[in-house]
């Protein structure tokens, strides 16, 4: 696999780039943190997506990039003669992921899934795989001789592949596991075999019993029935001529309540009639008393008159006496809060009009102030902590000297001690003078921040007085004006009351009024008044008189042919020859006749249903007799599954042996190449013993990497890195592919990272592509291409390749 071109816009730190991969050496330099890393993360992510990323979806589009803005990375790299392109990115706000592939500019496929199975297809490698293949990083040199040899056997098996083998194992164990708990059950079962047909045989012989106990029940039902049959049709007989004779009983009941109702109203009508006869006479008598009515309702009605003027204006008289109290207590009132309106006049005038205006400026003033206070105690925290900072790593450099690890990548600070304490003592008096100087703002601004609450506390409470004097005599005003208004509507009405007072004066003076008089013709008209009401009562009833009269000639017609209808139902009642007890005694015989038959009903049911339980549990049985003979198929089977399953786990394990006995020679051949020419022949032959400790032959005797200088250990670690990445490609088809080496020089010295860029160069017919991630910045003019990732400042880096940005 061969990387041809690399175009990003929007991701991580790096907003936009386009790279082209010679077959070189390739350098990408850079500080920490500038974003080297992302370049590689850009080539992962395009063909393996999220799970490539370091972070969720939401950190991998760039932090400068607007929200309607695209992430996006496109990778063209070769692959056995055919030219690939991909093309991944994630949409707008929404973040919504998009993936295509194409084979020599055609389409190929699209989608994240689709994508993702052809690549992995296409390469012969997940994204652990690719990973592990052509990704070398500090951290796994150092685990390939620092970690304990049973965890550095894990960490190789996890590297090669082989934990995919193991966990093959497992599962092939675990289903033998479950095969052997399976027959085990399908034993249990097949247990009650000889318990199901004994329980068959004595289904059936309690079938036979039951069918004949049936037959006799039903004999036993339909004889009942022929009985119940007769009972009911005489029953049902009965039944008739006694429903013939309840309605001739009802009709004669009937009849006697209508005869007695109609001797009441006759008798009614008889004593009304005498009553008409007395009521004409004292109807004369009312006649001559009421003569007299007319004239004594005239005179009271004028009395009447009288009495009500009398009674007006002594309520007339009351109201202007209260008018008058009320019209002076309001001309009271009115000329105390005029007196109070002039003192809040004078209060408002000693206070400026533009007292409001003032308070916000000043409180304006103080606000600003406030804000440069916040911002210079948040200056001076952020110095205080970075001086913290410093003198802590100045300690630790104090204290180990040129053994110090950068506090970034890792690596002794060795030669480049002097200077970078240099650096950061300059730093460290820098923000100490920055510092100072930030104190000494706060306490000017602290000073003046004072004096302005001052002034806008006075201020505060001038505004507070102004606009309390103000509401209250524009308060004092509107209530004067209401007053005034009345006070003159109470003058207007006390004028009306007097004048209409002395209007029913005058009135009182032409015609006197006579309580005596008065009460006597009350007393008159009263006692008329009932006699009139009693006349009344009288005429209205006399008039029923003519229908007193017709009503009872009609009653006597009436009741004549009533006692005539009754005497023909008494005796066609008599006709019918009816007796309860006859009547009661056939129901009776019915009920028990019934009882008797659905007693036979329903133990001819219940033995039905006995019957067909026990069919029921018979095909049950049946079933699960043939169940259980599937059953001892199914066991066989079971017992050779676990039995297979048992060599095959053997067979997983001796394989397992066989592959690792394989890869340790063919690792040590490729790393001892590797070793020979990274060390111009010093060093060429290195071995891998059981626990995959790297041996290397120095004087026709093979040594432990610990007896080894550092960075001779680091070179070794390198080799055997490099010589697993070769396994992995070879074993893919992917022969003459690129690798990247992010910080893999560790404790080399000046010399040794320039011999080691110059045997990668003669690692070509191997690794055609070499990338090399480094912060180490003199190893720029020593590569064959330079990729240089630089912070902008802005929010985002830039990548130059020969000085100009791509």
């Amino acid at each position: 696999m061969r990387l041809m071109s690399l175009t990003i816009s929007n991701f991580r730190v790096i907003r936009k780039a386009r790279l082209s991969f010679p077959d070189r050496v390739i350098g990408i330099i850079g500080p920490n943190g500038a974003g080297k890393s992302s370049l590689v993360e850009a080539v992962s992510w395009a063909l393996y997506g999220n799970q490539a990323a370091r972070s969720g979806k939401d950190e991998i589009k760039s932090q400068s990039a607007s929200g309607d803005d695209n992430c996006e990375v496109a990778l063209e790299f070769g692959l056995a003669d055919e030219n690939y392109r991909v093309v991944r990115r994630l949409v707008g706000c929404s973040g919504r992921p998009e993936v295509s592939l194409y084979r020599n500019g055609a389409p190929e496929c699209v989608g994240v899934l689709e994508t993702k199975a052809y690549v992995r297809r296409l390469l012969g490698l997940d994204f652990r795989g690719f990973m592990t293949s052509f990704l070398a990083r500090q951290q796994e040199l150092n685990a390939l001789s620092d970690l304990q040899p049973s965890k550095r056997r894990d960490h190789l098996a996890g590297m090669l592949g082989i934990e995919r083998l193991d966990k093959a194992v497992n599962r092939v164990k675990e289903d033998t596991r479950l095969a052997a708990e399976k027959a085990a059950f399908m034993e249990r079962q097949l247990a009650q075999s000889q318990e199901v047909r004994l329980r068959i045989e004595q289904l059936g012989e309690s079938l036979e019993q039951l069918n004949s106990r049936k037959e006799v029940r039903a004999t036993a039902l339909k004889d009942a029935e022929s009985v119940l049959k007769q009972a009911v049709s005489e029953f049902s007989k009965l039944q008739e001529t006694r429903s013939t004779w309840l309605q001739r009983e009802a009709k004669i009941e009937a009849e006697q309540t209508a005869l007695t109702a109609l001797d009441e109203q006759r008798e009614n009508l008889t004593r009304e009639a005498a009553e008409l006869a007395a009521s004409e006479a004292d109807l004369k008598e009312l006649e001559n008393r009421l003569r007299d009515l007319p004239d004594i309702r005239a005179s009271l009605e004028r009395h009447k008159e009288n009495k009500s003027k009398l009674t007006l204006r002594s309520g007339l008289e009351l109201q202007a006496k209260d008018a008058r109290q009320e019209l002076q207590q309001t001309q009271q009132v009115i000329v105390a809060n005029e007196d109070r309106i002039g003192a809040f006049e004078t209060a408002v005038g000693r206070i400026p009009a533009d007292i409001a205006e003032r308070l916000q400026d000043h409180e304006a003033m103080l606000e600003r102030a406030r804000e440069e206070y916040s911002h210079l105690q948040g200056a001076r925290m952020a110095l205080d902590k970075d001086l913290r900072r410093l003198a802590s790593q100045m300690e630790a450099i104090a204290e180990f000297g040129p053994d110090s690890v950068c506090d970034r990548c890792h690596r002794p600070l060795g030669d480049d001690l002097p200077a970078i304490r240099g650096h950061l003592e300059r730093e460290q008096a820098q923000m100490t003078e920055n510092l100072q100087s930030t104190a000494s703002k706060l306490e000017a601004k602290l000073a003046e921040g004072n004096k302005l609450r001052g002034l806008v506390s006075e201020l505060k409470k001038d505004t507070h007085a102004r606009y309390e004097a103000v509401i209250h005599r524009d308060a004092l005003s509107k209530e004067n004006h209401s007053l005034q208004q009345r006070a003159a509507e109470i003058s207007r009405r006390l004028a009306s009351l007097d004048a209409q007072v002395s209007e029913l004066a005058g009135q009182l003076d032409e015609i006197p009024f006579d309580q005596r008089v008065f009460d006597d013709l009350t007393a008159r008209l009263a006692q008329l008044e009932e006699a009139e009401s009693k006349r009344d009562r009288l005429t209205g009833s006399l008039t029923r008189k003519p229908q007193v009269e017709k009503g009872l000639q009609e009653l006597q017609r009436k009741l004549k042919a009533n006692r005539q209808s009754l005497d023909r139902l008494l005796a066609e009642r008599e006709s019918l020859n009816y007796r309860e007890e006859s009547y009661e005694a056939a129901a009776t015989n019915l009920e028990t006749t019934r009882g008797e038959t659905e007693s036979a009903r329903s133990s001819l049911l219940t033995m039905s249903k006995e019957i067909e339980l026990a069919q029921r549990e018979l095909e049950i049985k049946r079933e699960q007799r043939d169940s259980l003979k599937k059953l001892e198929v199914d066991l066989e089977e079971t017992r050779g599954a676990h039995y297979y399953g048992e060599k095959l786990a053997g067979l997983f394990g001796e394989f397992r042996k066989h592959l690792i006995a394989r890869i340790r020679p063919t690792l040590a051949d490729l790393a001892g190449g590797l070793f020979s020419e990274m060390t111009d022949g010093k060093y060429s032959l290195v071995e891998l013993d059981e626990n995959y400790d790297l041996r290397v032959m120095d004087g026709g005797q093979f040594f432990g990497v610990e007896r080894f200088s550092g960075g001779e250990k680091d070179l070794a670690n390198l080799c055997l890195r490099l010589a697993i990445s070769l396994a992995l490609t070879d074993s893919a088809g992917l022969s003459r592919s690129f690798v990247i080496l992010d910080e893999v020089f560790g404790s080399q010295d000046s010399e040794r990272k320039g011999l080691i860029i110059k045997a990668l160069g003669n690692l070509k017919n191997r690794f055609p592509q070499i990338l090399l991630i480094t912060h180490i910045e003199e190893l720029r003019d020593q590569v064959e291409e330079l990729f240089e990732v630089r912070p902008t400042g802005r929010g985002y880096s830039e990548v130059r390749v020969d000085g100009s940005v791509v």
